[in-house]
């Protein structure tokens, strides 16, 4: 056990020491010159920054400095809509999640309000979501002035229907729910469907994580009424804020144009756009939000669009060789959630939970990887944006949801970088492996 002490007492000091000082400081020095060195087993310590998002390609800062150059960054300066990098973008992503309208706009969360408006929620309204999710979800219900009714969670991170059809009995008059994809983890879509149509209600999909995550083999989101797509820089397409808001239905596009901040009769710079008489019809009656996605933010993003899919392989790839190492390694302590078969994944993120550890082992997982510098990520941290518990001070209401506690009580996210090489991945995959065995007390260790 002589490498484990060792690790405990890195851990200790983690409350003096930043990471990368741990990372920099010999052993000895940090627990004293009659220490131990960690047994030869141990993994490297790994020095790469998780933090690090993925590049711009050459193509999207080359045309970035072009719309710098002109000036023209407000999108609706554009001369028109094929010389809107906007617009451009909006017709790209829309061909690419096979859906008729999309809409750039500012951010994820813009595009969840505007989805939620479009479909006729209102102040007082119920909205059904997740209650594993991240904030912006119930932040955005409550900025409309309506209620989040928060579902229960399943131990593979996905919405509880058993639990979503109690909700909706408990609260019949909510008629809309906003189905969000946490990192990904889909939901058996065809019963949500089912669930919806025998409900009377309005599907939303809050796809943040899910460009390149496809249902029966096509891209995610196509259920619903209206679905919100993310490409802030943690997400596969990074444009650092940003997002877009997609539907096939022509009149609640048109809403959502002028709802996002166009005005007068400048639909016409919308590659893809409803019917004029639609369009006329929504500028006379939609507020202006301002939320619009601007000419820079679509230049550097365009080429991530393009290359999605091939980029979508080397994510998977480097993700089970992640996941081959914690299994092969830790198995017995570390559980990594599977998916429905019908689901096509994108592994930009590992997420994991540890099984038959206590809380103090937990604590002391979580602290030798960050001294080890894998800075995973604890859902149940009291800052943690995605825990149910941390929304209500700021005014969220309160559900209980006892399964969603016990299954981010031991529960973990760890961001993929795409700019690792591939031999990153198995390296720092033996970090948190040997953690999660020092943690568990493991005897050979």
């Amino acid at each position: 056990m002589r490498c484990s002490r060792c690790l405990v007492a890195l851990a200790a000091c983690g409350d003096a020491l930043s990471p990368f000082q741990i990372l920099k400081s010999p052993i000895k020095k940090l627990l004293g010159k009659d220490a131990a060195a960690p047994a030869t087993g141990a993994p490297d310590p790994f020095l790469k920054d998780f933090s690090r998002p993925m590049s711009i390609p050459e193509e999207g800062i080359a045309a970035a400095v072009e719309v710098m150059r002109g000036g023209r960054l407000f999108r609706y300066c554009a001369t028109s809509a094929e010389t809107s990098q906007v617009a451009q973008a909006e017709k790209e992503f829309a061909a690419m999640v096979n859906q008729k309208y999309a809409l750039g706009v500012n951010s994820c969360s813009s595009a969840i309000m505007l989805a939620l408006m479009a479909v006729g929620v209102e102040p007082g309204d119920q909205v059904i979501t997740n209650g594993f999710t991240f904030t912006a979800l119930p932040s955005t219900i409550m900025r409309l002035g309506a209620e989040p009714v928060l579902v229960e969670a399943t131990k593979s991170w996905i919405m509880d229907l058993d639990d979503l059809e109690k909700k909706i009995a408990a609260f019949p008059d909510a008629k809309v729910l906003l189905l969000s994809h946490m990192r990904g983890k889909v939901a058996d879509m065809d019963r949500v469907v089912e669930i919806c149509e025998k409900n009377g209600i309005t599907l939303v999909e809050d796809c943040a994580h899910s460009c390149g995550v496809t249902w029966r083999g096509k891209q995610l989101g196509y259920h619903a009424k209206v679905t919100a797509y993310s490409t802030q820089s943690d997400k596969v397409i990074n444009s650092g804020e940003g997002g877009f808001v997609t539907t096939d239905d022509d009149e609640i596009a048109a809403k959502m144009i002028y709802l996002s901040g166009c005005y007068e009769r400048r639909y016409g710079k919308h590659a893809v756009r409803p019917p004029d008489d639609l369009c006329e019809v929504a500028m006379a009656e939609m507020p202006n939000l301002s939320c619009r996605m601007n000419e820079v933010t679509a230049a550097v993003m365009r080429p991530l669009i393009k290359n999605l899919p091939q980029r979508v392989e080397a994510y998977n790839r480097r993700y089970d060789a992640v996941v081959k190492v914690l299994r092969e390694e830790a198995g017995d302590v570390i559980v990594v959630p599977t998916q429905d078969e019908r689901v096509g994944t994108v592994g930009d993120h590992l997420n994991f939970y540890l099984t038959g550890v206590t809380d103090e082992q937990n604590a002391l997982f979580r602290q030798t990887c960050v001294a080890m510098g894998v800075p995973v990520s604890w859902f149940q941290s009291k800052v943690n944006a995605r825990w149910h518990v941390n929304w209500r001070k700021y005014g969220s209401p309160t559900f209980d949801l006892p399964n969603t506690d016990e299954v981010l009580r031991f529960a973990y996210d760890l961001k993929m970088p795409p700019y690792f090489d591939d031999a990153d991945f198995p390296a720092f995959a033996r970090v948190i492996a040997y953690a999660a065995r020092v943690a568990a007390g493991d005897d050979d260790l």
